[in-house]
C-alpha cells in the first residue's frame, strides 16, 4: 500500500524524523519533493539512517532558493525494517519534505540470487 508523509521544518536542524520503516517490512521510497516556502535561500538535506546506523545521504545539504523545489520521482530506494528517513535544513525557514512510499511485508527468508 502506498504512503505519504511530510515534515515542515521551520528551525535549523541535523534530525527531523519523516518515516521509519517498521520491523518486518520493506518499504519502497518511490518519490521525494521539498520545497522552500520561506522567504530566502536554505540548505536542505535529507538523508537515511539505516538499523546498523550506517548513514546514506540522498541530498548533501545543498541550497534551495525560496519558493524553489526539488522532486525526485524516477528512482526507487529499497528501506529494510528499522530504516529511518531523515530531513534536515541548515538555517531557519519553512522547508516542506514530503515522501511517498510502498510499505510491504518482508519476506521471512531472503531471496539469494547467486544459485546457493
Amino acid at each position: 500500500m502506498l504512503y505519504t508523509k511530510n515534515v515542515n521544518v521551520t528551525t535549523a536542524t541535523t534530525d527531523t524524523p519523516v518515516v521509519l520503516i517498521p520491523d518486518g517490512y520493506v518499504g519502497h521510497w518511490n518519490m521525494l519533493f521539498v520545497t522552500n516556502v520561506g522567504g530566502s535561500t536554505n540548505g536542505v538535506g535529507i538523508k537515511v539512517v539505516k538499523a546498523d546506523a550506517t548513514v546514506v545521504d540522498i541530498l548533501g545539504g545543498g541550497n534551495l532558493s525560496a519558493k524553489d523545489y526539488i522532486l525526485i520521482s524516477d528512482a526507487v530506494f529499497v528501506l529494510q525494517g528499522g530504516d529511518e528517513i531523515q530531513a534536515y535544513t541548515t538555517g531557519a525557514g519553512d522547508v516542506e519534505f514530503v515522501v511517498t512510499f510502498d510499505l510491504l511485508e518482508a519476506p521471512s527468508t531472503f531471496v539469494n540470487f547467486n544459485g546457493s
